[in-house]
């Protein structure tokens, strides 16, 4: 359950209890919902309607009752990155996937969420803001309300991303732009290939530095959101990253592929302000690459505000 007050001034007397809470990015679900709780929308201590008018120094109370959360609890641990009402941000660990699926049912970062949430002694859905895959590690936001993971949603621009991979060979030039549309592989196969027909994918990197055995370490900025993206574009380039085994990546000296989202952005709707959250390298990728510190990413001081 999360609460929300909103002092009304002059600017929004005159307006109606659906028109305030629309601007304040509330959708038409969440709008029935608060209608049907007795309890979900209060002026001045008040049952209000939606289409009330409000008057300066009202005072709206709104309350929102998450649906109950019925994944299996997780106890293993993962690192929180930041916390607060609305978001709390994982360190997502290898060989864990996002979101449960038949062979993963008990396992999964929603199944981790679950069991915080029990600890904390709140209730609420696993919303994810931008999942990653299974062996990819690092930073993963997660919402904790249905107003805190709408207004992200829709705002794409409000969160940003940086990721660092390891991949083979030298990519030339050392930064650039692939912009090159992704497509399944196949009408029923779980890769992905650049395809004239496939959806316009667009990634930035940059060369952080070469590594031992002629290959390199790069960081990654995204403008869409495609699945494997950043594998099946450095691929396309001849530079797969080192683990990647689906994409003819070199298992030799990783298990998994070599992805990790070190650094996570976000511009918080109820503060007003940017979180800027950074995950270090886990230990296989830091042993390959050494240590990346947050002042070295690319990208990063030019795309968040201070």
């Amino acid at each position: 359950m999360r609460r929300f007050v909103y002092p009304i001034g002059p600017a929004e007397a005159g307006r109606t209890v659906k028109s305030l809470l629309k601007g304040k990015g509330y959708s038409s679900r969440a709008l029935t919902r608060l209608k049907k709780d007795p309890l979900g929308l209060l002026r001045n201590g008040a049952h209000v309607r939606t289409v009330d008018l409000l008057a300066e120094g009202d005072r709206l109370e709104v309350t929102l009752r998450e649906e109950a959360n019925t994944y299996a609890r997780c106890d293993t641990p993962v690192p929180i990155l930041w916390e607060d009402e609305d978001f709390v941000a994982f360190d997502k660990p290898a060989e864990m996937p996002c979101h449960t699926s038949w062979a993963h049912p008990a396992d999964t970062l929603a199944n981790v969420f679950a069991a915080h949430c029990d600890r904390l002694g709140v209730q609420a859905p696993f919303r994810v803001l931008g999942r990653l895959d299974q062996d990819t590690t690092g930073c993963v936001l997660v919402a904790k309300n249905q107003l805190a993971a709408s207004l992200l949603v829709a705002r794409p621009a409000w969160v940003k991303k940086v990721y660092l991979a390891a991949v083979s060979g030298a990519p030339q030039p050392p930064a650039g732009t692939v912009d090159a549309p992704i497509a399944r592989a196949g009408e029923d196969s779980g890769l992905r290939r650049v395809d004239p027909a496939g959806q316009r994918a667009v990634t930035n990197y940059r060369t952080l530095r070469p590594l031992p055995g002629g290959r390199s370490l790069l960081a990654f900025s995204l403008e869409t959101g495609r699945t494997h993206q950043i594998r099946v574009h450095m691929a396309h380039l001849g530079h797969p990253l080192l683990g990647d085994a689906l994409y003819g990546g070199d298992c030799a000296a990783l298990s998994r592929q070599a992805l990790h989202c070190a650094g996570l952005a976000f511009f918080h709707p109820e503060r007003g302000e940017w979180v800027r959250l950074f995950a270090p390298l886990p230990a296989d990728m830091a042993a390959l690459c050494g240590p990346v510190g947050e002042e070295t990413l690319p990208f990063w001081r030019r795309e968040v505000p201070e």
